[in-house]
């Protein structure tokens, strides 16, 4: 007795389910892979915002910082919210060698590491302060860009060197910035669609809403109270 085989038309049969079975997992695979990268590159950009987010409530957090004499004269805000967001805090703080008086330009100091020409400065006491730019160096002597207007007492005055941290949209480019004094802008967060804030000042509240372009309709917020300036304003 002769064993049966397959026919022809079995195998094609066979080989058509085959096909299709492949191509159907081909498929799956496919709409799989496209979904992972899809949830990767949104969760890429969410973590993007959120680290962002992070440096910019650290910034706010030192809003301030070592500014209470100036802030108190009036002559320096902690946070300025106009068409970009400027947070204002002290750098680096140095001592009078020597008194100073109104109409000059020189402001000695016991020392000058850290400063140089284009920094901006306050001389403040007790009672006043006032802001300036550094011209040039001479020594540990410091020449300004203009005159003081007020006489300073060495044991009851200090010079502040201050930090001005810049941030806005470059919507040009769709990137946000954060620029510190006068050094270049450096990119933040790529494809910034939104970047819109507040401030506060009778509650001393910063209010953040910070979005991706691809994902307008989730902008991530942001609510910070500045705590050095919590300490100083009335």
């Amino acid at each position: 007795m002769r064993n049966k085989g397959f026919s022809l038309i079995e195998m094609l049969l066979v080989l058509g389910l085959s096909l299709l079975v492949f191509l159907a997992a081909f498929e799956f695979f496919g709409i799989t892979r496209s979904l992972f990268f899809k949830l990767k590159d949104a969760e890429e950009d969410n973590l993007a915002v959120q680290a962002a987010l992070d440096k910019l409530r650290i910034d706010l957090l030192r809003a301030g910082f070592g500014l209470e004499l100036a802030i108190r004269a009036g002559v320096v805000e902690g946070i300025a919210a106009g068409g970009s967001l400027v947070i204002l805090s002290q750098e680096a703080r140095y001592a009078l060698a020597g008194d100073c008086s109104s109409g000059e330009t020189r402001v000695t100091l016991e020392k000058t590491s850290g400063l140089s020409a284009g920094g901006r400065v306050c001389l403040a006491d007790e009672e006043k302060a006032e802001r300036h730019i550094i011209a040039a160096l001479e020594g540990n002597t410091v020449v300004l860009s203009e005159p003081l207007e007020n006489s300073f007492d060495a044991p009851a005055a200090q010079l502040l060197l201050l930090e001005e941290v810049t941030y806005f949209l470059d919507e040009r480019t769709a990137v946000l910035r954060r620029k510190v004094n006068a050094s270049p802008a450096q990119p933040l967060l790529d494809n910034a669609g939104l970047f819109e804030f507040s401030y506060l000042k009778e509650d001393n509240l910063v209010r953040v809403k910070l979005a991706d372009k691809k994902n307008m309709e989730k902008a991530h917020e942001l609510s910070v109270f500045p705590k050095n300036l919590g300490l100083i304003l009335p």
